[in-house]
């Protein structure tokens, strides 16, 4: 049976070398009245570069139409699909998930959601893992199992430099990022098992922040075979500060670097910076 993948936007798929059989379904970015679609109409260097000029100008985001959802699964029809199977950025930081699930009851399509509870790499490798397996053959229940095993046996943890962006779209809670402001607070962030954000520690600058995360990774991951992965908010400087830790460390270790994607941006605020790992 054929079977599409399709990842959202937020898994930063884009920025990764990936098989363009992979469809996404891109979330958009408002800036007040002006819409763009999650890299096609803007990369995340031109996002953070106007982050940066423009501080008060907060962006919201949305998730892709539902037009555009059911135009897709019924053209894959037309091309002899009998499944979709649709990887979804946690539930609790979109609602992206349920509406995909409503939305595949209007649909002759297989429709099958599954929900990353995760998002940015981790995201992207479930999408690259599922389109692999597909593609030799085997099961939705295979790769079900497969994706659960990676969603089950991961972590990333995130340095973030202002809570404003949090705050200011709902994924903290305003009295947190009030105090967090004056008391010029830098949290140490990481997603919880259902993908909630959720503070780990409060820490009062940046650099000590970022030396947290990589301690943190540290303790994960010394005994295990891993992948390793940097998501960052055009965060050059730390990325490579970050990436030269490991290697100091285990030295044999690959970094996966990638972009946090413009409408994950839009939480997380310039200069954020993720390390995480998947276990192999």
């Amino acid at each position: 049976m054929k079977t599409k993948v399709i990842v959202c936007s937020n898994s930063a798929i884009d920025y990764l070398d990936y098989p363009k059989s992979i469809d996404i379904f891109r979330s958009k970015i408002h800036f007040g009245s002006e819409a763009y679609d999650d890299f096609v109409d803007l990369s995340a260097i031109d996002f953070y570069n106007r982050l940066e000029k423009e501080p008060n100008n907060i962006p919201k985001t949305s998730y892709v139409s539902p037009g555009h959802m059911l135009e897709t699964f019924e053209n894959l029809l037309k091309e002899g699909y009998e499944n979709a199977f649709v990887i979804t950025i946690a539930k609790p930081l979109s609602g992206l998930h349920d509406a995909i699930k409503l939305l595949s009851q209007e649909t002759k399509l297989n429709v099958y959601v599954y929900n990353s509870k995760t998002l940015a790499y981790p995201e992207a490798y479930m999408a690259l893992v599922a389109e692999e397996m597909f593609n030799k053959g085997k099961s939705v229940d295979d790769v079900t199992k497969k994706l659960d095993f990676i969603r089950d046996h991961n972590k990333m943890y995130f340095a973030v430099d202002t809570l404003l962006y949090l705050v200011k779209n709902g994924r903290l809670s305003k009295l947190q990022g009030t105090l967090g402001s004056l008391l010029s607070i830098k949290p140490v962030l990481t997603l919880d098992k259902e993908g909630n954000v959720e503070t780990l520690e409060k820490i009062r600058t940046t650099k000590k922040a970022v030396n947290r995360i990589v301690e943190l990774y540290f303790n994960d991951t010394k005994d295990k075979n891993v992948i390793t992965f940097i998501s960052h908010a055009h965060n050059d400087l730390t990325k490579e500060l970050i990436i030269s830790k490991v290697k100091e460390k285990f030295p044999n270790r690959e970094v996966i670097s990638s972009y946090l994607t413009p409408v994950v941006g839009a939480h997380a605020g310039p200069k954020a910076i993720a390390i995480g790992y998947i276990e192999l």
